[in-house]
């Protein structure tokens, strides 16, 4: 059909008027939601999280538009609405502002969440009346299972770690004070910051250092500490303190801390205060989560740390023993006192100790050696009568003091086998037993045994040892 030019020309006006109204009919202000982020990306089962809602309106926009509600909810509808911010304000062509929505979850597991923004067009061009548009946004939020798991760690310290210089702390072994939170004993509260806590630190007269860590998916609140010790009962042998009132007890706390936050950690130093006994002390850490008040937990959950305060550096060890019998059946024992550790001992004296066969002589059966620096000895000599048909090795107790504690431990050097025998098979001085043939009791972890020190490697402290007297006690 051929169109006359009138008609072309209405077609023509009719197709501008219809673009001209589809223009009109897209919105005039363009609210966009730009991100939502949440304040944690695994949050836990009854942990409040906290969505941040980014909202703009573009450059572009020819009007303002007022955002009258920001709204949370689950993308399935089956929650019903979970939060909502109202009267949130206007946004100018390029403005943009934030809004905070917050939830929790009873359930763990992938939730899926819409957030909506609703806002008000301005008129423009003098209508009466622009509308409101609705934009909307999903995430997706991985909750996890409510968790509590609060660990406790208790390390004893010397009180000369608590330096306030942080230069001498490295490779030392020491406290920083800077990573010190608070200071727990004296009159009984929390000291935190500043010179006054250095000084608390340094004045510490027996500190344990304790560090309290969350690795569950739950706050721990209300964290408490309490530090209970109890004597070392030195009846049980060798490595223990000697002190007869094995029943004294120290307690210091409870002590509150803030609350530990997952992944967080507390560090702060717990003064047990005066101290002369060796002990186990134990660190418990009392605590609540907040799950456990919504499920009816009444009950304090608690972790613990057990430490052996106050530590113990010095490591007395005999070496280079010399083990010779003579007719007459007495035994001489001459040998070195070593401290293998790194902390003076004081008071040392060495004994022969009661045993099935062996018999000290009462001019030889103990001899004061005094005090032995870190790395450092002293000869000694003792005497004893022996019975190698009853016993085969002689018993040599070691008594010391270390940071006003007395200890015991035992060492034993090996019997000659013709020791007591009346029999002359080394010659004119009996029958000779040497530091291979040399075994040990009771030394603990940390202590170096006989014989891990060769008499090559004594050679070179001779001069020590060649001038200490003999001290009989």
């Amino acid at each position: 059909m051929t169109l006359t030019r009138t008609t072309a020309a209405l077609v023509a006006l009719l197709a501008v008027v219809g673009a001209v109204g589809g223009a009109a009919a897209v919105p005039d202000a363009r609210i966009t939601i730009d991100a939502v982020d949440a304040s944690s990306n695994e949050p836990a089962v009854g942990e409040r999280t906290t969505l941040n809602v980014s909202l703009s309106n573009s450059g572009g926009s020819p009007a303002a538009a007022d955002v009258t509600s920001v709204r949370l909810r689950d993308a399935d509808g089956s929650a019903g609405l979970r939060d909502e911010a109202t009267g949130v304000g206007a946004l100018s062509a390029g403005d943009a502002t934030d809004v905070e929505l917050r939830t929790t979850f009873e359930e763990p597991g992938e939730h899926r969440l819409t957030v909506e923004a609703v806002a008000d067009q301005e008129a423009v061009d003098g209508a009466e009346s622009a509308g409101s548009v609705t934009v909307s946004r999903d995430v997706v939020v991985d909750v996890q299972p409510a968790a509590v798991d609060l660990g406790v760690r208790a390390r004893a310290l010397d009180p000369d770690d608590l330096r306030s210089d942080e230069s001498d702390q490295a490779g030392s072994g020491g406290v920083s004070v800077g990573g010190i939170e608070g200071v727990f004993g004296g009159d009984g509260g929390l000291d935190a910051g500043g010179s006054e806590e250095s000084e608390r630190l340094a004045s510490a007269e027996s500190p344990i250092e304790v560090t309290v860590v969350n690795t569950g998916t739950s706050t721990a609140d209300r964290v408490s500490l309490t530090a209970v010790g109890t004597a070392v009962d030195a009846s049980g042998g060798d490595e223990d303190a000697s002190n007869d009132a094995a029943d004294t007890t120290v307690e210091a706390g409870p002590y509150a801390v803030e609350a530990v936050a997952p992944g967080e950690e507390r560090r702060v130093v717990v003064d047990l205060g005066p101290l002369d006994r060796r002990s186990d002390v134990t660190v418990t850490a009392a605590f609540r989560s907040g799950t456990d008040a919504r499920e009816g937990v009444g009950a304090e959950r608690t972790a613990e740390s057990t430490v052996r305060y106050p530590t113990r550096d010095g490591s007395p060890t005999v070496t280079d023993a010399t083990v010779q019998a003579a007719p007459d059946g007495t035994v001489a024992v001459d040998a070195n006192l070593a401290n293998a550790g790194t902390e003076e001992i004081e008071g040392v004296v060495v004994s022969i100790a009661g045993a099935d066969g062996v018999s000290p002589t009462p001019a030889g059966e103990s001899y004061f050696v005094g005090t032995v620096g870190a790395s450092d000895f002293v000869a000694f000599d003792l005497e004893t009568t022996a019975n190698a048909s009853v016993a085969d090795a002689i018993p040599i107790r070691i008594a010391y003091t270390e940071r006003g504690v007395r200890y015991t431990k035992t060492a034993t050097v090996a019997l000659p086998e013709s020791a007591g025998s009346g029999t002359d098979s080394g010659g004119d001085g009996g029958a000779v037993g040497t530091l291979g043939s040399i075994g040990v009791g009771g030394i603990g972890p940390g202590d170096i045994g006989i014989g891990a020190i060769g008499v090559a490697g004594i050679a070179g402290l001779a001069v020590v040892g060649g001038v200490a007297r003999r001290r009989d006690v």
